[in-house]
């Protein structure tokens, strides 16, 4: 495991989320309570989630922790930790004492969630309980933290990103969000901070963002040098953008949306037409400096909100 830098250290002691993907052929990034412990980090998911089934197969994970403007992208190999899963047991009981300070460095964090699934307890699913859960241990090989355009990189990362010549907007057609549940589309609005998930030459890179729609298109918008992080040398890759607005202490309040699909990459300045629209883009997702700006293809939405949640096709 790679050492956390005491900057990243506290920003992990600051930040309240983490988005966590998972390897798929397209990415899968979603946000989850967390705490830091013992030199990784511990999260907490459903026995039945989509994160759960593929690390029974591939235990890669990529995560994102912001705190304002600073973030850390890391990336390593997830543990899992089931009381109903005897394979487990041997290795829960060999990390007995790392799990009980774990246990209790997530629980004193996330007192304040905690505290809203006891104010709506007869509401939360079985699924949100901790019989319906299981304890993830998120081990630290690379990171990355970022401050405005400055990357300050652990580990060994690509440097490298593909980029199309030419950039052409898409306003026609159908509203980005049009398939998603009114409700979703109030609350997320049309731009704003997102979490880009960029499958790269290994494994999935959950990258900071700023996101924009503009009529039927979805973008987001990255710097080069973050996007460098996940090697992508074709102009196209698959991605998710994750985009919500967390309660700061009730799950029931959550609200956000996931779209993933395939990513058409434009490196502003590499660009032989389209440069003008492009840099527009940029201004409107409200990010600046050596943007990337990334087009999101999106052929599956998953929103959700409080308990509620769904998959659908755009429209």
């Amino acid at each position: 495991m790679t050492e956390i830098p005491l900057p990243a250290g506290r920003l992990l002691d600051a930040g309240e989320l983490c988005y966590v993907a998972a390897p798929a052929a397209v990415p899968h990034v979603t946000p989850t309570v967390f705490a830091f412990a013992g030199g990784r980090l511990w999260v907490t998911t459903s026995r039945r989630s989509l994160k759960a089934r593929f690390w029974r197969t591939d235990p890669r994970y990529a995560g994102l922790v912001r705190a304002g403007s600073t973030a850390l992208i890391i990336t390593g190999t997830a543990t899992t930790h089931d009381a109903l899963d005897p394979r487990s047991w041997r290795r829960s009981l060999s990390d007995a004492p790392l799990l009980a300070v774990a246990s209790a460095r997530f629980t004193r964090k996330n007192a304040r969630f905690f505290a809203g699934y006891a104010f709506d307890a007869r509401k939360v699913p079985l699924a949100w309980t901790p019989p319906g859960r299981v304890f993830v241990e998120l081990g630290i090989e690379r990171s990355a933290l970022v401050e405005g355009d400055g990357v300050q990189r652990r580990g060994e990362w690509p440097d490298r990103v593909g980029s199309r010549d030419r950039f052409r907007a898409s306003r026609t057609g159908r509203a980005a969000f049009e398939a998603i549940p009114q409700s979703v589309r109030e609350a997320v609005g049309t731009m704003g901070a997102g979490a880009l998930a960029v499958e790269g030459g290994n494994g999935p890179v959950v990258l900071p963002a700023r996101w924009t729609v503009d009529g039927a298109a979805l973008y987001a918008v990255v710097s080069e040098g973050t996007l460098s992080l996940a090697g992508v040398t074709a102009a196209s890759t698959p991605v998710a953008l994750c985009i919500d607005r967390p309660s700061t202490w009730r799950a029931r309040e959550m609200v956000g949306a996931m779209a993933r699909g395939e990513g058409e990459i434009h490196v502003v300045d590499r660009l032989q037409s389209g440069a003008t629209s492009a840099r527009a883009v940029v201004h409107a997702a409200g990010a600046e400096g050596d943007s990337v700006v990334v087009r999101i293809r999106a052929s599956q939405f998953v929103w959700w909100h409080g308990w509620d949640s769904g998959t659908v096709s755009p429209a």
